[in-house]
């Protein structure tokens, strides 16, 4: 864990912190309003701004988590692949795209126009949509846990990631 705080604290010190400032902060802040939405868009079916006024207090922290957690790994990403870790920065991007992934399959138009682009008649989509939507209402607490856990192990790869690819020239003696 001490490799995971010396990356973030890499990262926001020296001359990449007003850029990982603004990524975290800046794009943390339009992630979290997506999220605001989002996550209780169950609630009224789809994605509406009506679906605040279904918002709680524990999807408002989720939302906030993930917002922003979301945009620190893609600082801390950012900053390891400034320093040309691009393999192990590949990881943490994939991390982050599977902690997105689920909670954007519920009451979207994802599975639909995916079963449409894999050749599913009109029946097949109406049919299996509701099915498959239904489960990631149903297990909606699952999949936001599992989306938070995802995004945490992407901050902590990226961060150490970060603390490892950093140089640090060696101490000269007599300077």
């Amino acid at each position: 864990m001490g490799q995971a705080f010396r990356g973030i604290s890499l990262t926001f010190t020296g001359s990449r912190r007003g850029r990982a400032y603004a990524i975290t902060l800046g794009l943390g802040s339009v992630i979290t309003a997506f999220y605001l939405v989002m996550l209780p868009s169950s609630a009224v079916g789809g994605f509406s701004l009506i679906a605040l006024h279904y918002l709680t207090p524990p999807l408002a922290l989720a939302a906030a988590a993930l917002g922003y957690g979301f945009a620190l790994a893609l600082a801390l990403n950012e900053g390891a692949l400034t320093q040309r870790s691009r393999a192990a920065g590949a990881v943490g991007i994939g991390g982050l795209l599977a902690a997105v992934l689920p909670g954007s399959l519920c009451c979207t138009s994802v599975i639909p126009s995916l079963l449409a682009a894999l050749g599913a008649s009109v029946p097949t989509v109406l049919g299996t949509t509701g099915k498959i939507a239904s489960i990631f209402a149903v297990y909606e607490n699952v999949f936001i846990a599992a989306s938070l856990a995802g995004v945490g192990l992407s901050i902590v790869l990226a961060a150490r990631t970060c603390a490892t690819s950093c140089t640090i020239p060696p101490h000269q003696k007599g300077t």
